[in-house]
């Protein structure tokens, strides 16, 4: 006797949930938040995209402050 088991934890998938011709838009649909069920690749992009924003932000206020050191 075969037993059959339908997990629902992953049927908000975040392939399942995107947009199918978001492929086409300038700038795709792109996660934001881990949720259970994501493959390792996809977590990793949403925390590297998160560093990166923050690595940025930083820089930015870095660079305003430096500037405004050169002008005094």
């Amino acid at each position: 006797m075969e037993t059959f088991s339908f997990n629902t934890n992953y049927k908000d998938n975040s392939y399942s949930s995107k947009d199918v011709l978001s492929v086409f838009k300038e700038t795709p649909e792109k996660n934001k938040d881990i949720r259970q069920g994501m493959s390792v690749i996809e977590i990793s992009e949403i925390v590297s995209e998160k560093i990166i924003s923050v690595v940025k932000s930083q820089f930015e206020t870095t660079k305003r402050e430096f500037e405004t050191k050169e002008k005094v």
